[in-house]
């Protein structure tokens, strides 16, 4: 069985820029974000342009490298709480 991925939608212009144009980021990259502000390009950054869910939409997400290893169709769940960031 699949891991499930967390992401959460970058409502910021500036945070979107940050993560190469990108409109959601997986769980560990959002704590990243909530504890220091700001988004930091660092080794296990995964760009993925269709990063499905159950139901078949598709997001352009960007994952750190456990959740891109573990990224597979149908896996992604939208956070229920926006970015305030």
């Amino acid at each position: 069985m699949a891991q499930t991925i967390w992401i959460h939608k970058l409502s910021d212009p500036k945070k979107k820029a940050e993560a190469d144009g990108m409109d959601y980021i997986c769980e560990h990259l959002f704590k990243g974000v909530t504890q220091s502000g700001k988004l930091t390009k660092v080794n296990g950054w995964n760009p993925f342009d269709t990063a499905s869910s159950k139901d078949g939409s598709t997001y352009r997400a960007l994952f750190c490298d456990s959740c891109a290893k573990n990224h597979n169709n149908g896996n992604i769940r939208l956070a229920k709480e926006p970015v305030l960031v």
